[in-house]
């Protein structure tokens, strides 16, 4: 099979992520070839590591994606802690909502009412604890500035009818991602509860269903204009 040369063009980052996902591929398919073998108990801890091994990588992958997408196919200014990407994606797993507001350039003080204050460094497993079923600030947003969790529990203002976001089956927590949106340069991450959808808004506008599958078709779309 002849290859087709490399393209200087393309970004580094692009021939890092193919060489990732092939070597996952490749671990992949030895799992498939010694699956005969799963019956011999002393190999099973060798095998099990194998399988963390994918996952990390798979969600090192889906964080690079994200980025990826956010700055080439929506804004390229956006900043967004792996951190959270991380928890979406493990919310997005459980079905478990959240609301996640990324201050950008706009102070996001004069749009926000209420909540606890939080002020820690985020991480993935502060956010899930946030947004755990039942906890006392799970319905409301989190708010973040600077790589840190400032507020949690706090209401955002709506937008209008006329948003759409009814016309998809969604929210009150969507209606406020993209009221906040409409009146900030704010990045809103929702989690669906209903649907496990991961869906952002940013300058008043909804791009609903962000997850791993169409983040790739949205990146294969990006790249074919070009």
């Amino acid at each position: 099979m002849i290859k087709n040369p490399p393209n200087n063009n393309k970004p580094i980052a692009e021939e890092a992520f193919k060489d990732k996902l092939e070597e996952l591929n490749q671990r992949i398919i030895h799992l498939y070839e010694i699956i005969p073998n799963l019956k011999q108990c002393a190999r099973l801890a060798n095998h099990l590591q194998d399988v963390f091994v994918i996952r990390e990588g798979l969600n090192h992958l889906e964080q690079g994606l994200l980025q990826s997408h956010l700055r080439c196919c929506i804004s390229s200014n956006i900043k967004i802690p792996g951190e959270v990407v991380m928890a979406v994606s493990k919310l997005s797993a459980r079905r478990h909502g959240a609301l996640i507001a990324i201050e950008q350039e706009d102070n996001l003080d004069n749009y926000i009412r209420g909540g606890v204050i939080i002020d820690a460094i985020v991480s993935a497993p502060l956010l899930e604890s946030i947004f755990y079923p039942g906890s006392e600030l799970h319905d409301g947003a989190v708010v973040i500035r600077n790589t840190r969790v400032i507020k949690a529990g706090c209401l955002l203002p709506f937008a209008p009818k006329r948003s759409g976001v009814k016309d998809l089956g969604l929210g009150t927590r969507h209606q406020a991602a993209v009221g906040l949106s409409q009146v900030s340069d704010a990045l809103v991450i929702v989690v669906s509860e209903e649907k496990g959808w991961i869906s952002l808004a940013l300058r008043g506008r909804l791009y609903p269903n962000i997850g791993t599958s169409a983040l790739l078709r949205k990146l294969e779309n990006h790249e074919s204009r070009m």
